[in-house]
């Protein structure tokens, strides 16, 4: 079942190492952000830290309608079937928009509300709010951005992602210095100059990406036109496949938070510290992230395609290959930590605490990596997207979050076995994972002749 072709995996790193260096643009983008903000004081770092927080349920819902499109376009790819890839991309812009208006309408009007549910500090509240309020401007672009690269890395088209973000990247952190430490004779605006940097640069990432899609792009040749675009029996098929990610991914981002609000509640240092550490986790998981974002687009097109027996054993292969590198990135979570955290300046304390989070971080990587490229790369791109619903929230409502709580506020144990409690969804996840992918029942053709 193990696939020995040279060309199985030359196409992995080819969809691979593009999306493995624009998750690590992105990872670079936040590196910046807490690099810079850290320098400012703990009351910054976490104030950005914990408005995010909004924003990233928003993205993640995106991520959840990128991603359920991208179901649907890489099968539609498998079979070369264009005018159907058009009609989906459409959809999806349209969901997109409203989806971005909602969530901005909400981040202005009640940004106060939505910061005192992370933290009772007021320092970071009004700070947040601020910071809340004008990032909030980005969100349509953001959105924008974020589904097109679902839809051009769904036909294989990877590369121009890694222009478009490293742009992206260099105008974000060169703005980050100008604004929030007032450079080149601008003011001095802290938080809020870093909340203005990124709308910038995501304004920037989407008027790239129009150019592309009007002058460059060959494959899908979009235009307005397709806003125009109807088909009943698609938007049934949209509906289908697309809700159940959205709701997961929605499910997911909220207990996210609720983790968020366990960790705020714990004190300014722990936020601090869990900010840092999650950098360091991002840094250490582009690749096996890549992998599962390329595991998708393989397993899709060679459903649309309807070669079965290769999608059973481009899955196997698959489960390997995540395996190891979970592993390796695990073990250089260990080692990274100690350097990594003396580029921050922060008390003893937190770095005493980010230190045991990141060693929590370098065992609990090796399921993370499992989770995500089984349920998200492999299942959901076989049309299982009730089973990985399911799987993907269910243990971390049920036992993670509430766990969470009783042993940091009831129990009140160390930080360290609190953080064992709130990441154990990701091993149950892995094992359920796994189990399902050997079954082989997942494999779903969801196209239409």
């Amino acid at each position: 079942m193990l696939i020995r072709e040279k060309q199985f995996y030359k196409t992995v790193l080819s969809i691979s190492i593009p999306m493995m260096l624009q998750n690590l643009i992105g990872v670079a983008v936040g590196l910046a952000d807490t690099l810079m903000l850290g320098r400012l004081g703990e009351v910054e770092l976490t104030s950005a830290a914990l408005s995010q927080q909004f924003f990233f349920i928003f993205m993640v819902m995106n991520f959840g309608l990128g991603g359920g499109t991208a179901i649907l376009i890489s099968q539609y790819w498998g079979k070369q079937d264009v005018p159907k890839i058009r009609t989906i991309m459409g959809i999806m812009y349209k969901v997109s928009i409203s989806l971005s208006i909602m969530f901005m309408v909400v981040s202005l009007v009640i940004p106060r509300q939505i910061i005192s549910v992370f933290t009772t500090d007021i320092r970071v509240i009004d700070i947040g709010e601020q910071y809340l309020r004008v990032l909030s401007m980005s969100y349509i672009f953001s959105s924008f951005s974020n589904c097109s690269m679902a839809g051009l890395r769904a036909i294989k088209t990877v590369r121009v992602s890694v222009v478009i973000y490293s742009i992206s990247l260099i105008l974000n952190i060169f703005l980050n210095w100008i604004l929030i430490f007032g450079n080149f004779g601008a003011p001095e605006l802290g938080v809020v100059g870093a909340a203005i940097a990124t709308v910038i640069a995501r304004i920037t990432e989407s008027v790239l990406i129009i150019i592309f899609l009007k002058f460059f792009d060959k494959k899908m040749r979009l235009g307005l036109d397709i806003l125009k675009r109807a088909d009943k029996y698609l938007r049934k098929d949209f509906i289908k496949i697309v809700t159940p990610v959205v709701i997961n991914e929605m499910i997911w981002s909220v207990g996210s938070a609720m983790v968020s609000i366990i960790v705020g509640r714990m004190g300014t240092e722990v936020v601090a510290a869990n900010t840092i550490a999650n950098v360091v986790n991002q840094c250490m998981t582009v690749i096996v992230y890549a992998v599962s974002g390329a595991s998708s687009v393989i397993i899709g097109n060679s459903i649309g395609a309807k070669e079965y027996e290769r999608t059973k054993d481009a899955a196997f292969t698959l489960l390997i290959c995540v395996t190891a590198l979970g592993m390796l990135a695990g073990v250089c979570v260990f080692i990274a930590r100690p350097h990594i955290i003396n580029f921050y300046v922060v008390t003893d304390l937190t770095k005493k605490i980010a230190m045991d989070i990141m060693l929590i971080n370098s065992f609990i990587v090796v399921f993370q990596a499992l989770a995500n490229t089984l349920n998200v790369g492999i299942l959901r791109a076989g049309g299982d997207t009730n089973f990985v619903l399911i799987n993907d929230v269910i243990f971390m409502w049920l036992l993670a979050i509430p766990l969470g709580f009783i042993g940091a506020f009831v129990w009140d144990l160390p930080i360290i076995l609190v953080f064992c409690i709130i990441r154990i969804d990701e091993i149950l996840k892995s094992v359920c994972a796994t189990i399902r992918l050997l079954s082989f029942k997942w494999i779903n053709n969801v196209t239409r002749e």
